[in-house]
């Protein structure tokens, strides 16, 4: 089984956990981090190493609210040191994250998951009227 790590800041997390049960319902395969105004950056790690103690040799995706900031350097510091079996993208939408939910335990790679959430993202931009 893959698995999907939400991080962002503030109540980012939380608010993707909330947004997709009032849709789909919950997803056992996602799990969900927030970087607080409390944390620092060694307490923030150690929530998402708390999440990922027992994932063992699963395949992990790491979902980020900004490109850059605080919790993607830490996703990217654990795909480094896990290239292949860890990947990290920022800045999905909520399609994208239903499309997780529901594409987590099929049969893709974990960097097709990756890509099936950049690719879901950028479909579902769109302005009215056109």
């Amino acid at each position: 089984m893959k698995r999907v790590i939400v991080m962002g800041h503030g109540g980012y997390a939380e608010g993707v956990r909330q947004n997709l049960e009032m849709i789909v319902g919950k997803s056992e395969h996602m799990h969900f981090v927030d970087l607080t105004k409390e944390d620092d950056l060694a307490t923030f790690e150690t929530k998402v190493n708390h999440v990922m103690e027992d994932f063992h040799d699963t395949e992990v995706l790491f979902a980020c609210d900004l490109l850059g900031a605080s919790p993607f350097r830490v996703a990217a510091m654990l795909c480094a040191n896990n290239p292949g079996k860890y990947y990290a993208v920022a800045g999905l939408n909520t399609m994208a994250f239903l499309e997780l939910s529901m594409n987590g335990e099929n049969d893709l790679s974990i960097e097709a998951l990756a890509n099936l959430a950049i690719d879901t993202t950028k479909a579902a931009v769109a302005r009215f009227p056109e």
